[in-house]
């Protein structure tokens, strides 16, 4: 579930403030989920993009980090106080911005925005990442 056009407009309109241009861009929310996964304890992050797709990639689990939820971290703002006072997930503003997104982990795909809906088409980061990036979050803007 992703989340509730209230909190998704309340969520984008929050992310004018907290970014230099006053727009998030795909890169910058690549970063600043790679970088919440490092705090969660990831020690080998992949951040990447093929064309439109990017890419936050590890062979640590950070998004069912602390509560157990993978899901969570897309549904609604968490606060993150592991990376500082006031912090909060970034993983919410794929949810609100991203015209597709999916997450891999477990083997298996959860589409969070625009999914494929008989898996014909193949997943975005298949061949794109080493081997080693077991956890993959993946999303486009346009």
């Amino acid at each position: 579930m992703t989340p509730s056009a209230a909190a998704r407009d309340f969520v984008r309109r929050r992310a004018a403030a907290l970014f230099p241009s006053g727009k998030l861009t795909a890169n910058a929310l690549a970063a600043n989920v790679a970088f919440g996964a490092a705090v969660l304890g990831a020690q080998h992050v992949e951040l990447t993009n093929h064309g439109a797709w990017w890419f936050v990639a590890s062979d640590f689990d950070w998004l069912a980090r602390p509560h157990g939820n993978a899901m969570a971290p897309f549904e609604r703002m968490m606060p993150f106080p592991e990376q500082g006072p006031g912090s909060h997930r970034s993983e919410v503003y794929v949810s609100a911005f991203a015209k597709r997104a999916y997450f891999w982990r477990n083997d298996e795909a959860r589409w969070l925005v625009g999914g494929d809906a008989d898996g014909s088409a193949g997943l975005a980061h298949e061949g794109r990442l080493p081997p080693w990036c077991a956890n993959v979050l993946a999303f486009r803007f346009s």
